[in-house]
């Protein structure tokens, strides 16, 4: 069976981890001394199979609550981060 490649799907979620039948991440809160204009309040881990973790991306806030956007492997997702579950849907864009 080949790998999933997007990130795009639903997932559930339990504290700070969301996962689905092909990820799994870790939502990090960054210390503010360690916060620049470069560097969000907060990012994403992904677990690999090994249990390692590897860094994904910050998680840029929108005008939205509880929405984000993150880049990954050059491509941009929204992420949408309830309760309870959470969205990753991928962004394209229209050069009209």
């Amino acid at each position: 069976m080949a790998k999933k490649t997007t990130l795009a799907g639903r997932y559930d979620r339990e504290g700070s981890r969301l996962r689905n039948e092909d990820f799994e991440f870790i939502i990090v809160r960054r210390p503010e001394t360690e916060r620049t204009r470069a560097k969000t309040a907060e990012y994403i881990l992904k677990v690999n199979e090994d249990n390692r973790r590897s860094y994904v991306s910050s998680l840029w806030p929108t005008n939205e609550d509880g929405v984000f956007t993150i880049e990954y492997n050059r491509t941009r997702y929204r992420v949408n981060i309830a309760a309870s579950e959470a969205y990753f849907d991928e962004v394209t864009f229209d050069r009209s």
